[in-house]
């Protein structure tokens, strides 16, 4: 039997302030309802109304969030200390009854964070969100292993996954599996690829190839470049009499925007060749490229993403970073299961449960080898200079294709 889950909406206006003390804690937590079968996703999405003022109570529950908020990285930083303001909104949108967050610097190398780990836990935290970098958490894991803390991690490294470790990331793996088996289902069936010569591009041209695999479909080809704009032209040139009616191009920004008026010049026609892409095609200036119109790629669903990001700016005035929202999850996720006994609140049990949740990008879970698996919506790139939802994102891990 599908034990009691919870259905809880966004909050659309909050403000939130971190103190330079050690944590933040918060008040009540918001009244769980019951959902019918079959059983949905357990909501980390906060009440329309919030629960009240801090209440100080004993019996605190502590979360570390391990970030490199002093990375050498000025970038690394923006992104770290963005998590960490999306996840200052969670603790004050969810209310969760004496819950508070330990946030923890993991500094310059895995040393470091090693012991911030070592430290959080030290001052009773049952579970540590984070760390970003793979590294951080291939130091971090062991330690937690050892003394008992799951770690919901933000690296998209599959390799640091399992044991303990989660990986509450965007995975471009399951990306490629959604829009190819997508293209697939719509009469797709000979498949090729550009792809840029980086480790990103290794993992999702090996992800496109098992994905058109298993799809039953034919891949005619995959042309590689160097990650640079004189390298498009050539690779185009070479791949675009193969006799293809897919192309997948993962590829975003500038890069996009130029790959795509190159294609249309060496005869690849959108109207008959449908263009295929990843969550790097998740920007507005995508829209705005006609030779890219019809195109199809897969994120997560954008509604509640959109409600966060307008938020999180009026709090903090810039846009956050795509990965920002991660952050609110993670601690939403923690408030969701605070209710628990100590000990019995954060086990790998109760993380990965099959039921899943849902958060400000969609429904999510975790898989018993650490990584997460995500309900995704595919978009298309219409004629009228738009982002259009084709195929909605599941909203519960019993849909067709779970």
């Amino acid at each position: 039997m599908a034990r009691t889950l919870w259905t809880i909406v966004l909050l659309l206006t909050m403000g939130v302030v971190l103190s330079a003390c050690e944590g933040l804690g918060f008040g009540d937590k918001p009244t769980p309802t019951v959902t019918q079968a079959p059983p949905r996703p357990t909501a980390v999405i906060p009440p329309s109304t919030p629960a009240g003022p801090p209440v100080p109570v004993e019996g605190q529950v502590r979360i570390a969030i391990l970030l490199p908020l002093s990375h050498p990285s000025k970038d690394t930083r923006a992104v770290a200390q963005a998590l960490l303001d999306a996840a200052q909104m969670a603790m004050f949108d969810m209310a969760a009854r004496s819950m508070v967050l330990v946030p923890r610097d993991t500094g310059t190398s895995p040393e470091q964070a090693a012991a911030a780990a070592n430290d959080a836990i030290d001052k009773g935290a049952e579970l540590i969100l984070g760390p970003l970098l793979a590294n951080d958490v291939k130091a971090v894991a062991p330690i937690a292993r050892a003394r008992n803390v799951p770690v919901v991690a933000f690296s998209t490294d599959r390799a640091v996954a399992g044991d303990g470790v989660f990986l509450l990331s965007f995975m471009p793996q399951q990306e490629v599996s959604r829009i190819v088996s997508y293209a697939a289902s719509q009469g797709r069936s000979k498949f090729a690829a550009l792809v840029p010569a980086t480790a990103y591009g290794q993992r999702v041209e090996e992800a496109f190839r098992n994905s058109v695999m298993q799809s039953g479909r034919e891949v005619i080809a995959v042309q590689s470049y160097a990650p640079n704009p004189q390298a498009l032209e050539p690779a185009v040139k070479a791949i675009s009499k193969m006799g293809f009616d897919t192309i997948f191009l993962p590829e975003g920004g500038p890069m996009l925007r130029s790959l795509g008026p190159i294609l249309t010049v060496n005869g690849v026609d959108s109207r008959k060749v449908k263009l295929l892409g990843t969550g790097l095609w998740d920007d507005p200036a995508v829209a705005k490229e006609p030779s890219l119109q019809g195109g199809w790629y897969a994120v997560p669903p954008q509604d509640q993403r959109q409600n966060f990001a307008t938020r999180y700016q009026q709090l903090y005035g810039t846009k956050p970073p795509r990965i920002a929202s991660l952050g609110y999850d993670a601690v939403a996720l923690s408030a969701t299961l605070a209710g628990g006994r100590p000990g019995q609140r954060y086990t790998r049990t109760t993380i990965a449960d099959p039921n899943g949740f849902a958060g400000i990008d969609g429904i999510f879970r975790f898989q018993a080898d650490g990584l997460t698996q995500r309900g995704l919506a595919v978009m298309e790139v219409s004629a009228t200079g738009q982002l259009t939802v084709v195929s909605p994102a599941a909203t519960t891990f019993q849909s067709q294709g779970f």
